[in-house]
């Protein structure tokens, strides 16, 4: 077998591949023999049918399918050295003949080499944000919130829009749902009841129509909608804690109010900090990307897309949502790719950079990352450690952290332009302005699906990783940054 590698350009290589005819011909006459032994046809014995009746019948599915097995095989061989991205492509390949050899062509998406220079010492926009006394005070209230307690309303009075009500629901003659908790806004299981209990007071009925939802208790009346009558047992209001030391101590802030402010506001100034280093970051790549040109190959582009989108699940299940139920527009799609875009061209440069000066990420670095996620995750280290290396995925892991590295040793050596100017909002809060399916999402929503653990493990590794947080948190210029997945050994079809 004879092999050429070309560079067609920054991106892309062409391995051509001739097979020679002996090999050729051994190969067909082998699938006609596994062929002959396979088939029945009427008035011939299996193993004893004439190979002129087999070409005539399956002579072009057989030369068809050499040609697949060989061009696979073939290409296994010839790419070892070749570290490619994405589904390779035939470009050609002549048609399998037992008289010649067989040749093709395959291309494939590779990485491209980058030359790098004048990234040290860079000017880079450093934002400077002070936190406020009302940034300082929302927290405050956000604690007190989270405090609340249901308490029983004693006075005499008729359900609120916002209370919680204790009803008795009775279809007929039949209570169907008794001591039944329903939300004045809106009530999930039971949509419409809301409307009907708001005015009444305790003992108060009334009648009306109420759908069962699909998770209503009443398992008989899920889905359909019927007339019922409601009975207000008791109400219930949510009641938020007035703030005093006693409280702020109870909510763990050894000290009382004056504590608790001080604490709040130092982890609203770290949360500032990093976000404006973050910022740096960011600005500090589009000005290096700036001067370096870079073309990318769009298997990259699409395998940091694919990873966004990972993110934007894990992010959307720790705030409380249904990863599910996550839909994206075109426009929003677009800005993403756009982000993938420069996340691929951010890891080509970091590379470049990193391999320039010499930053290695070493076994004993490894070893502390493993630890930061088991101590995050209250796991043991060596199990994160397997998760990594069954899937394996402790290469892409050190790639990620040999990034993070290098993007902080360029910020350590920029020149920092400070501004007092506050950073910009996170556009990926809410993951962007995502559509969500109409039914909430419940309580205890499932996190996202994942291919495999040691997947997940390294998404939340990621978390971490400066450029992938600036992809998912920053403006639509701003990307991630995020390791194309180790070369697979794909079949060339």
């Amino acid at each position: 077998m004879s092999v050429q590698v070309d560079q067609i350009s920054a991106t892309q290589k062409r391995i051509a591949i001739t097979v020679p005819q002996a090999e050729v011909k051994k190969k067909v006459d082998d699938a006609f023999k596994r062929y002959a032994g396979k088939i029945n046809l009427p008035g011939f014995r299996r193993g004893h049918i004439p190979r002129n009746i087999i070409e005539a019948r399956f002579g072009k599915q057989i030369r068809a399918e050499v040609a697949s097995d060989l061009m696979n095989f073939k290409f296994r061989e010839a790419s070892v050295d070749v570290e490619y991205l994405g589904q390779p492509e035939v470009e050609t390949a002549e048609d399998l003949s037992v008289a010649s050899d067989f040749a093709f062509s395959i291309k494939v998406q590779v990485k491209p080499s980058v030359q790098v220079s004048n990234y040290a010492g860079v000017k880079v926009d450093f934002p400077v944000v002070a936190v406020s006394d009302e940034q300082v005070e929302a927290q405050v209230r956000a604690r007190l919130g989270a405090a609340a307690r249901l308490v029983a309303v004693e006075e005499d009075r008729a359900v609120e829009r916002g209370d919680l009500v204790l009803t008795e629901i009775a279809v007929g003659d039949d209570v169907v749902e008794s001591g039944t908790m329903v939300n004045t806004v809106g009530d999930r299981y039971y949509p419409g009841v809301d409307a009907l209990v708001v005015g009444l007071k305790r003992g108060g009925s009334a009648n009306g129509s109420v759908s069962f939802g699909s998770n209503a208790p009443a398992q008989s009346l899920r889905g359909q909608t019927r007339d019922v009558r409601v009975t207000v047992v008791g109400i219930q209001v949510s009641r938020v804690p007035e703030l005093s030391d006693e409280v702020a101590t109870e909510l763990g802030y050894e000290g009382g109010v004056e504590a608790m402010r001080a604490a709040l506001r130092m982890q609203e100034e770290n949360t500032a900090n990093e976000a404006a280093r973050n910022q740096a970051r960011v600005n500090l790549l589009q000005v290096l990307l700036a001067r370096h040109p870079i073309e990318v190959p769009p298997a990259m582009v699409e395998s940091h897309l694919q990873l966004l989108l990972e993110e934007l699940k894990i992010q959307a299940a720790q705030r409380g949502r249904d990863p599910r139920n996550l839909r994206y527009s075109e426009a929003q799609l677009a800005d993403l790719r756009e982000r993938g875009a420069f996340a691929a061209r951010s890891s080509i440069l970091l590379d470049a950079v990193a391999k320039a000066e010499a930053i290695v990420v070493t076994d004993d670095d490894l070893d502390a990352k493993y630890q930061e996620i088991a101590d995050m995750r209250g796991q043991r280290k060596e199990a994160i450690k397997g998760y990594f290396a069954k899937d394996n995925a402790v290469e892409e892991l050190r790639k990620r952290l040999s990034e993070e590295r290098t993007l902080d040793w360029l910020l350590e050596r920029a020149e920092l332009v400070t501004a007092e100017a506050p950073v910009a909002e996170p556009v990926a809060a809410e993951p962007l302005t995502m559509q969500v399916a109409a039914e909430p999402a419940a309580e205890d929503a499932p996190p996202p699906k994942k291919r495999k653990a040691a997947k997940a493990e390294a998404a939340a590794a990621a978390e971490t990783a400066a450029v992938e947080t600036a992809a998912v948190e920053t403006a639509p210029a701003v990307e991630a940054d995020a390791a194309p997945k180790k070369k697979a050994k794909k079949k060339a079809e």
